[in-house]
């Protein structure tokens, strides 16, 4: 099976589904697995969806629809008579399936390229709120580097207070389609520190010698500040001054 196979294949898959266990799926997830570019393509396929999903699920259901439902369920068998014809109703469900195609396709275009600082927050913490899965697990910051050059072409400037940790690892994640580095280091208290690292283009809101942006998500404490053309955030569990602990300018 090819990456084009495997594609055409999980666009259908329902991850915490029965799909999970269909061999239909099966080999696709293996080819997903074993292939960094389409394993990307997929997390963003399925958080794209949940959106789409989330949006259908907010529109209010068609007025008088219900009762028009329970009228017919209710009516006695002989009173019934079809009025559509299997070509009608097949051709009704296409109908339908063009305007959700449709639907996909106008959030897809609409969809914006750049974010506020607090979204970004969200997405990312929402991504560490349990110990990320890794690309790259190593304690060797420079391979982690190289590991990453390739993938971005713009170095990586770790803060000074994050190098004194120890790396975990890292991998590369996405928001609004664009790249964006993480690195993960353990802190002395057991607990993680993550660096997040973006194109500033993507954060139009931060202005460079701002000076750092915090932001809470729960328990995770974050502050976000540009530096040359990226944007840098460190996300820590615990409060404003746990996070001025790690920052390159305070």
């Amino acid at each position: 099976m090819d990456e084009r196979e495997a594609r055409l294949i999980l666009r259908s898959f329902r991850p915490g589904t029965e799909d999970e266990h269909d061999p239909h799926f099966a080999e696709a997830l293996r080819e997903a697995e074993g292939n960094r570019e389409l394993a990307q393509w997929l997390e963003d396929e399925q958080a794209f969806d949940r959106v789409i999903a989330a949006k259908l699920a907010a529109l209010p259901e068609p007025f008088g629809l219900k009762t028009r439902l329970l009228a017919q369920s209710a009516a006695p068998a002989k009173a019934r008579t079809p009025s559509w014809s299997l070509a009608t109703a097949l051709a009704a469900v296409a109908a339908l399936l063009f305007l959700a195609a449709q639907i996909i396709s106008l959030f897809r275009a609409n969809a914006p390229a750049t974010g506020t600082v607090a979204n970004y927050t969200e997405e990312m913490v929402s991504f560490i709120r349990l110990p990320p899965s890794l690309e790259l697990e190593t304690h060797d910051l420079g391979v982690i580097k190289g590991w990453l050059q390739p993938k971005h072409s713009l170095p990586v400037d770790v803060p000074p207070r994050l190098v004194d940790l120890q790396a975990l690892g890292c991998r590369i994640l996405s928001f609004r389609g664009h790249h964006v580095i993480l690195i993960c280091f353990a802190r002395e208290d057991a607990r993680l520190a993550h660096l997040f690292v973006v194109d500033r283009t993507v954060l139009p809101d931060l202005r460079a010698g701002s000076g750092p942006v915090f932001n809470r998500s729960g328990e995770w404490m974050t502050a976000s500040w540009v530096e040359g053309d990226q944007v840098y955030m460190i996300a820590v569990q615990g409060d404003e001054a746990t996070v001025k602990k790690f920052l390159p300018h305070v």
